[in-house]
C-alpha cells in the first residue's frame, strides 16, 4: 500500500476492511500501488470526501464525471463514488443537472435501479492547489458485473430469451421511474449493468446514470434550470425520433431507446451505425429500421417478438406501447420466460404492483394478485374482530423525501449527520426511518386509513 501524496510505502497495512492512514498525512488513506498507477495522478485518490468516504480506486471517467471505488469508513462498506470536478461545472445549469440526477435517483427504490446513498458538495479547508473546491459527489451502491455494452462487445449478440429478460428488468426500473415523473433520456447498453442475482442463480440487470433525467411536476411543467425542449441530449444511436428533433419527451421515448437496445442485443448492432451523429439522428427520424431477419438472416427470432420490436420502434409514439407496464405485458405474452426469480416477477409486484392495470396476461401475475387479495382479506378479518395481529404482515408506505444536500467538507474528522443517512440507506431503512416491523405489535392497524400521497410498495 502507498500514500498517493508522499509515496510512502507500507508493507504491513491494517488487515480486513479497516483503512490505514498515512503517518505523514493523517487525512489521506493508503491505496494499492496498482490503483495509484491506474489513477495517473488523480488528486482525489486517497482523499476523505465529506469526512466519511475514502477514495481507493479509479473505476472510470466520462465527459462530465469520474467514478471511484470508495469505502465508508464507519461502516467498512465499499461503494461507488461519482464526482463531478468543479471545472466541469461551467455554469449553474451543469450543477443543477447533477443535483437533478441525485434527486431523481433518490426517489427510486426498484431493485433494478442503482441505489443512491448520499450526495452533496465538496468544500476544501485551506489551500486548494488542485481546484477541488465546489466539486459535487454522488454515493451509490457498488455494482458487481459488467455493462451490457461490454457484454455485447465480447459476445456479439445474445439469445432471444436472454435479451428479453434483460429488457424486462430494465422496464421494471422504468415503470417506477415513469410513475414518479422521471424520464431517463439516455438509455444505452453502457447504462445497463448485468451481474449475478443475489437472490438466485440467474443474472440481474440494473439501470444507472439518470444524469440527464427530466423530473416532471404534477402539472407537467419544467423548471427553468432543467433541460428544455429544443436542446438535444442523449446518445444518437439509441435516441428516439422525437428526441433527435429536440421535441418534448415522455415515457414513450425511453421505450423506443430500450427497443433499439433489444434490436442491438438480437442482431449484434443497433439499426443505424453511421459514424456521423447527425446522419444517425436523421435515420431515427425518417428511416424504417431493417427487419431483424434481413439484418441477420441466421438469427431465429419468434415472429411475435419481431412484430413487437417493429411496434416499439415506430416513429409515431402513439403506435408504440404507451407505458413500461404495457411493454412488460406484451413481452410476457410471448411466453419466452419461465416464472421465477430470473424474470423478476416478485420485483414487479413489489415495485409497480399498485400501478398494474386489469387484464394482466401472464397467469403467474394473476395468481400473485389473488394471493395478495387473500392476505389483505385475512388482515381485514383480524381488524374487524378487534384482536391484535401479532406478527402480521402490513403494507409499508414510504413517503418520498429528498436526501440532504447540505455542503460537506472534504476532510471533516467527524462524520456528519449525512453518514447516518448513508448507514440507514445501506441497511434498508427508507430515509433513515424505522421499518414497519418496529411498530408496536400489541395494537391492531386502524380500520379506516386514508390513501397516502406517497409511493406505495409492499414490504418485502
Amino acid at each position: 500500500m502507498i500514500c498517493p501524496r508522499c509515496r510512502l510505502v507500507i508493507t504491513d497495512p491494517t488487515e480486513g476492511n479497516a483503512l490505514t492512514r498515512c503517518p505523514r498525512h493523517p487525512n489521506t488513506v493508503l491505496v494499492p500501488t496498482r490503483a495509484l498507477a491506474d489513477a495517473d495522478g488523480d488528486p482525489f485518490l486517497g482523499r476523505i470526501v465529506a469526512g466519511r468516504f475514502a477514495v481507493l480506486e479509479l473505476l472510470g471517467a466520462g465527459s462530465m464525471a469520474t467514478v471511484y471505488r470508495a469505502r465508508h469508513e464507519a461502516m467498512g462498506r465499499d461503494l461507488a463514488l461519482k464526482i463531478v470536478r468543479s471545472e466541469r461545472l461551467v455554469d449553474r445549469q451543469a450543477k443543477e443537472r447533477f443535483r437533478q440526477e441525485a434527486h431523481a435517483m433518490s426517489l427510486l427504490t426498484s431493485p433494478h435501479t442503482v441505489t443512491v446513498f448520499d450526495f452533496g458538495e465538496i468544500l476544501i479547508r485551506g489551500p486548494d492547489p488542485y481546484g477541488l473546491n465546489g466539486s459535487l459527489f454522488l454515493a451509490m451502491e457498488l455494482l458487481a458485473g459488467e455493462s451490457l455494452g461490454k457484454l455485447l462487445k465480447s459476445r456479439g449478440r445474445m439469445a432471444p430469451a436472454d435479451a428479453v429478460r434483460i429488457v424486462r428488468h430494465a422496464l421494471i426500473s422504468l415503470a417506477e421511474a415513469h410513475g414518479k415523473g422521471v424520464i431517463h433520456r439516455d438509455l444505452k447498453p453502457d447504462n445497463l449493468i448485468v451481474g449475478p442475482d443475489p437472490a438466485g442463480d440467474g443474472e440481474l440487470c440494473k439501470v444507472l446514470d439518470f444524469g440527464i433525467a427530466k423530473v416532471l411536476t404534477q402539472a407537467g411543467e419544467v423548471d427553468a434550470l432543467e433541460t428544455q425542449a429544443g436542446t438535444v441530449f442523449g446518445t444518437p444511436r439509441y435516441m428516439s425520433p422525437e428526441q433527435a428533433q429536440g421535441k418534448a419527451l415522455d415515457a414513450r421515448s425511453d421505450l423506443y431507446s430500450l427497443g433499439v437496445i433489444l434490436y442491438h442485443m438480437l442482431v449484434g448492432r443497433p439499426p443505424y451505425t453511421d459514424n456521423d451523429a447527425v446522419v444517425v439522428m436523421a435515420h431515427h427520424i425518417k428511416t424504417i429500421p431493417p427487419p431483424i431477419r434481413q439484418a441477420n438472416p441466421e438469427l431465429a427470432v419468434p415472429d411475435q417478438l419481431e412484430s413487437l420490436i417493429v411496434r416499439v420502434l415506430d416513429k409515431d409514439p402513439a403506435n408504440r406501447p404507451q407505458t413500461a407496464l404495457q411493454f412488460i405485458d406484451q413481452l410476457d405474452a410471448l411466453g419466452m420466460l419461465e416464472p421465477g426469480p430470473g424474470n423478476a416477477s416478485g420485483e414487479l409486484a413489489a415495485v409497480v404492483g399498485s400501478q398494474r392495470r386489469p387484464g394482466v396476461r401472464s397467469k403467474w401475475m394473476m395468481l400473485a394478485a389473488m394471493a395478495a387479495v387473500a392476505a389483505f382479506a385475512v388482515v381485514g378479518v383480524i381488524v374487524a374482530s378487534g384482536a391484535p395481529s401479532k406478527g402480521s404482515a402490513v403494507e409499508a408506505v414510504v413517503e418520498d423525501m429528498p436526501l440532504p444536500e447540505a455542503p460537506d467538507t472534504l476532510e471533516d474528522p467527524e462524520p456528519s449527520s449525512a453518514a447516518a443517512t448513508a448507514s440507514a440507506a445501506s441497511s434498508g431503512e427508507p430515509d433513515g426511518g424505522p421499518q414497519p416491523s418496529s411498530a408496536p405489535k400489541t395494537s391492531p392497524p386502524p380500520r379506516n386509513v386514508p390513501k397516502p400521497r406517497g409511493y406505495e410498495r409492499f414490504d418485502r
